[in-house]
Formats: C-alpha cells, structure tokens, sequence
C-alpha cells in the first residue's frame, strides 16, 4: 500500500526529513483528542480556504486507520512516486498538494492494521520521502486521541502548532483537556481553540439553536491559557450543497454562515 523506499539509508532519510520540513511554511497540527468533532471537515475547508486566496498549501492525512481526507474534499486520485521513488501528492485545486492513504489503497473498504513501528515509517514517509513543493502553509489532519500518530509528528516536525477542535459537549471538552496535557507535555505550541458545531441553523425557520454548551470551548482555552479562535456554525444547507456539487462547503456553499465562519478562521491563522 506504501511504497517502502529501501534504498535510502538512515543519515539520508534524516537529512531529506530535514529538508523537506523547511519548505512546508507555517506547520499546523488539527487535533482534538476527541473522534467526532469534525476535524477533517476543518481540516479540509480550511487549506482549501487558503489555497483559494493563493497561498500554497500541502494537506496530509496522518488518520492511517479511518483515512477520511480524500472523501472530504471528494478527491479520489491514484498517488505516483517521482524518479526518486518519492510519494507526489495529487492537486484537487490550484495551490493545494494532498497525501492521504485513502488514495494510496487499493480496496476503500479495506481495513489497515498496523502496529506503531509501521505507522510511525508510513508517517515519516509521507512527510520526508514525499515531494513537497515549497509551500506556505502546511496542515495535518490528525486521528483522535494521542497515541502514534500525533505523538510521531510532534516529535519530528519542528515548530509546528496546534489547533485544537472542540465541541461544547462535556465528554469532548473533557477529552480535550487531555490533548492539550499532552501538548504541553511534548512542549508544542498551541495556536488556538476551534469551537465547532457551536450552533445549528434550522432547516425549516433559518434559527440559530444551540448545541451542548456553547461556551464551554472558549472557556476551556481561557482556563488553560491558550487562544480562542472562534466557533463554527453546524450549516445542514451548505454541507448538502457539497454533496450535490462534489466539493468541500467553501467553494460549493461559499456564501453560507457556516463558509464565512471558516474563511474568518483561516484568515486568523
């Protein structure tokens, strides 16, 4: 499923890592601790947001057993590997590089059981044997929790910083909390926390009703000290408007809240 790239010996592999991660601009790790907070929705959106503006942009998938990316930005490309053998992440826009496994599997439904030896390769693989342009912004979409995964880039990509997603509900604030423990733990910077699914517009009326506590997200950041960047509307509109055109919500439903609340995000970042 991965191309093992044998022929490179360590000092090697470390020194392309190395240089590999100069080109990748501002880094930034979307992560939360908790799995159904929409964090690859925001992850997607917003490095498209970005690319749409005209900045260039790499989007990588570290979501190695529920890889969910290329569904997101409802980009399905087969990944080739250049005269090196290094991964070539595909374009779905201008200005925009992705790497997901998602396109590196063979079977969609196929289950990838990996242990963390491997998981760790595949990752530094698809950060350092992978050609990356220069870019100005490059994001990671991470799986819940804090295990491997997150572990693997926070320990290999230098000044990367973290935004933390959230919802008001007390099982994913609590789990939060434990992401930023481990955050602070490893010494990385957090960026700021995303409130999302902070209010739902009504089909029927156009209302906005709240969801769980719509407080509790930028309360956690101002207890832990850390940067509260705003909340983002739940849109059933704009997020159906995506399923009919086949492209994320801020190019399908660009006038929607839910569009102008991410594009306010991303010009935070």
């Amino acid at each position: 499923m991965v191309t093992t790239l044998g022929t490179l010996d360590q000092r090697h592999r470390e020194k392309e890592m190395l240089d590999t991660v100069e080109r990748l601009g501002q880094k930034y790790l979307i992560l939360s601790g908790k799995g159904g907070v929409g964090k690859t929705t925001i992850a997607a959106n917003l490095a498209w947001a970005k690319a749409k503006a005209g900045f260039r942009v790499g989007l990588l998938d570290i979501d190695l057993h529920g890889p969910d990316l290329a569904g997101a930005l409802y980009h399905e490309a087969s990944v080739e590997v250049d005269y090196r053998g290094f991964l070539l992440p595909s374009q779905p826009r201008e200005n925009l590089w992705v790497l997901t496994l998602e396109n590196l599997l063979e079977d969609k439904h196929q289950a990838v059981m990996w242990r963390g030896p491997r998981k760790m390769r595949a990752i530094i693989q698809f950060i350092g044997e992978t050609a990356w342009p220069e870019l100005d912004y490059f994001f990671i979409d991470s799986p819940p929790g804090t295990g491997d995964e997150t572990l693997t880039v926070l320990r290999n990509i230098p000044q990367l910083k973290a935004l933390v997603v959230s919802t008001g509900h007390r099982l994913a604030i609590s789990d939060v909390s434990k992401a930023l423990d481990c955050l602070k733990t490893c010494g990385a910077f957090v960026a700021g926390l995303i409130d999302n699914f902070s209010e739902i517009i009504c089909p029927g009326c156009g209302q906005r009703l709240a969801l769980h506590d719509p407080g509790a997200t930028a309360a956690l950041a101002k207890e832990t000290g850390h940067p509260f960047l705003g909340s983002l509307v739940m849109d059933p509109a704009a997020v159906q408007a995506a399923e009919r055109v086949k492209k994320p919500l801020v190019e399908a439903a660009a006038n929607s809240p839910l569009a102008e609340d991410i594009i306010k995000l991303a010009e935070k970042i």
